[in-house]
């Protein structure tokens, strides 16, 4: 009976901790599962994809990896799938296997982080496999620029549309959510409050995007571009245009960073549309057939003679 009292009171010391003091619970989750070209829906349509995974670290075990980059392209019935981060999924499942056989404490196997320096790269003819090369020097020194273009200026497309959706608010029918984050209990509150934000859209084509700043530092690190179209990689494959998950890299952040900021603040263009189009204050005046009133301020004391 005593041992069932501690382990329910711990329980709630466990989650008053979390719900008080960690910003990771804040933050949404998202099924997905790593691309992988034989789970491909089809292999008929030229399109690309990007899936961008940085879960912070814990002392646990993982099923996926936690930080693992992928750009996909489909063109003329080839596929190409580009990795950043890879680390051999068969090798870690069996490092796990004998972590837990020897009772060992769990830790982050997935030693390979991503660093913008693709590491793995496949080639099929559909499915028939051309080309597989897991060396990052070989990756990168042939296909590290390819691969670098390709991926930011598939995600600057995306940004700008997204922008386009912010400036036209009704017909995109933009939310946007802004939660203040509590900090811990314990913690003496010595700055501003923060706020989480998140931020959806639907383009005209039936895309819908969405960003998120989970932890109310101003930077975006969560984008997304889903597309229900049936084409995916699998079981809650996830989103299957771009998916950027918790990002840390500085050159992602560039291109992401300021999303939920802008959606909230105003995007710079919008700014200088409002500033052309703002209406003179003689125009609302003789639109609603007001008088203009002249105020007479008080002069200041000559400060010489002391009189006004």
């Amino acid at each position: 009976m005593q041992k069932k009292k501690y382990v329910f009171f711990l329980g709630i010391l466990i989650t008053c901790f979390f719900l008080s003091g960690n910003n990771n619970v804040f933050s949404t989750e998202i099924n997905y599962t790593p691309i992988e070209v034989l789970g491909l829906t089809r292999y008929t349509e030229d399109r690309v994809a990007f899936q961008h995974i940085q879960i912070p670290a814990a002392n646990e075990f993982f099923e996926n990896d936690t930080s693992l980059a992928s750009l996909l392209i489909v063109k003329n019935n080839q596929v190409y799938l580009f990795r950043d981060g890879y680390d051999d999924s068969a090798k870690i499942k069996m490092e796990t296997y004998v972590m837990e056989l020897r009772r060992e404490l769990p830790k982050d196997l997935w030693i390979n982080k991503v660093n913008s320096k693709p590491d793995y790269i496949k080639i099929t003819d559909r499915k028939s496999e051309k080309m597989l090369n897991v060396k990052e020097e070989f990756v990168e020194k042939n296909f590290g620029d390819f691969y670098r273009n390709v991926r930011n200026s598939f995600i600057q497309k995306h940004v700008k549309v997204f922008y386009q959706l912010m400036r036209n608010r009704t017909e995109s029918g933009l939310y946007l959510d802004r939660q203040p984050i509590s900090p811990p209990a314990f913690q003496e509150v010595k700055e501003p409050a923060k706020y989480s934000m998140v931020v959806k859209a639907k383009a005209i084509n039936d895309l819908i995007y969405f960003a998120e700043d989970a932890d109310g530092d101003g930077v975006t690190e969560t984008f997304y571009v889903n597309y229900d179209d049936g084409f995916n990689w699998g079981f809650k494959s996830g989103p299957n245009i771009i998916f950027i998950y918790k990002n840390k890299e500085e050159d992602i952040k560039q291109l992401i960073g300021k999303l939920c900021y802008s959606a909230y603040y105003g995007t710079e263009q919008e700014e200088k549309n409002i500033l052309k189009t703002f209406p003179k204050d003689s125009e609302i005046i003789e639109a609603f057939k007001l008088e203009e009133v002249a105020i007479q301020t008080e002069k200041e004391p000559d400060s010489s003679t002391g009189k006004n």
